[in-house]
């Protein structure tokens, strides 16, 4: 379970660093941009200005926008999904283990399963993999 977290974690980091690429390249304003991916302009002003606002959703509708591939956020939106009840079919002091490393309780996850995941707890929960 924690593999394929790490797996489907650093496919969408490599997704995601080609969305904001393409972002910076985008000779759109904030405007047509946001109208273009669903999104307003005020939005789209504060994430370039703020990358850590951008949500998963948000990558996923620009990816489409950009042409890129959008496998990694449906991926990643799966296994996300389904991570909570796996964990709470664990034995508790595993299920404690695996909160620790992936720096997120079960609560959690339901909470930005249900809201979008911001992309900072995603590249958060990703370094934390990384790492272990």
């Amino acid at each position: 379970m924690v593999d394929y977290l790490r797996t489907a974690l650093h496919s969408f980091v490599n997704n995601y660093q080609a969305v904001m690429w393409r972002l910076r390249e985008c000779s759109l304003n904030d405007e047509q941009l946001g109208m273009a991916v669903g999104l307003s302009g005020n939005a789209i002003r504060n994430r370039r200005s703020k990358p850590d606002l951008w949500k998963l959703s948000d990558v996923e509708r620009l990816a489409t926008y950009f042409a890129l591939p959008v496998t990694a956020c449906v991926q990643l939106n799966q296994v996300l999904t389904e991570l909570p009840t796996s964990l709470k079919n664990l034995p508790p002091d595993e299920r404690r283990r695996i909160e620790r490393k992936l720096l997120f309780k079960i609560a959690q996850l339901e909470s930005y399963n249900q809201s979008d995941w911001p992309i900072r707890y995603l590249l958060r929960m990703h370094q934390s993999l990384v790492r272990n």
